[in-house]
């Protein structure tokens, strides 16, 4: 099994308080040390071996990006059957929303939407195996280690898991300009699915036919439209109101 770097104070954090992925060591900077006393106290707790290492030699390991002075090295997280999946989410709430990511290629923006998902209560993601991202260390940090605390399902076919999703009695929802109910005026049935696009094109027309309801923003602006993770995280807020 290939092995991930995490780094990031906060993902490096939050990998060790989900515990979904078995961690094979932290590497510390030694001038980083003292502001990581909470990190490096879990880990130990944890039994996870603790290694110095250079600022070079990190920026080696994460090619340059912003470590704050320690990184982890783990296996991948887990990511579910579209089945199994299902019935996860269903068995930890009684009003379950998941997020629908048609092919979101920036990890930057996968990222964004995830942190945004876990923060407002949605309970998983599903993504297709091609023409999208991974969840990969940029993702991670991004997420600032929301990814941690959902569940994940990687697919096929995206119209072909809204057509399961819709046999399990999930309600779903494109996020998309031009629908013409407004999130204002949706009012939620759970389990719920919601869509969102590319940020160039948007929800795909194939898999916007496999939805119930294709839900627009109302916008007051000159700017035309929103960020895709900007957009995820309003539906996201407004879905929330509804959770129990």
């Amino acid at each position: 099994m290939a092995k991930e770097v995490i780094f990031g104070r906060h993902p490096v954090l939050e990998v060790l308080r989900a515990g979904k992925r078995k961690v094979d060591a932290l590497f510390v900077a030694a001038n980083a040390a003292p502001r990581l006393e909470d990190v490096i106290g879990l880990a130990e707790k944890k039994g996870i071996p603790i290694k110095h290492a250079s600022g070079h030699q990190l920026d080696q390991r994460t090619q340059g990006a912003l470590h704050q002075g320690i990184l982890a090295v783990t296996d991948p997280l887990p990511q579910h059957d579209l089945d199994f999946f299902i019935d996860l989410v269903k068995s930890k709430s009684a009003t379950p929303v998941i997020v629908v990511l048609d092919s979101i290629e920036d990890p930057h923006n996968f990222g964004a939407i995830i942190r945004s998902a876990e923060t407002f209560g949605l309970a998983g993601a599903i993504f297709p195996k091609d023409r999208s991202c991974d969840i990969n260390s940029t993702v991670v940090k991004t997420s600032a280690g929301a990814t941690e605390h959902m569940d994940f399902c990687r697919v096929t076919n995206i119209a072909e898991t809204l057509r399961q999703l819709r046999r399990e009695d999930f309600y779903c929802i494109a996020a998309e300009a031009e629908g013409e109910k407004r999130l204002w005026d949706f009012k939620p049935s759970f389990p719920l699915a919601v869509v969102v696009g590319s940020e160039g094109k948007g929800v795909r027309p194939l898999v916007k036919k496999n939805c119930d309801e294709v839900v627009s923003i109302p916008l007051k602006g000159s700017i035309g439209s929103l960020n895709v993770s900007n957009a995820a995280a309003v539906f996201f807020y407004e879905i929330s109101k509804h959770l129990s």
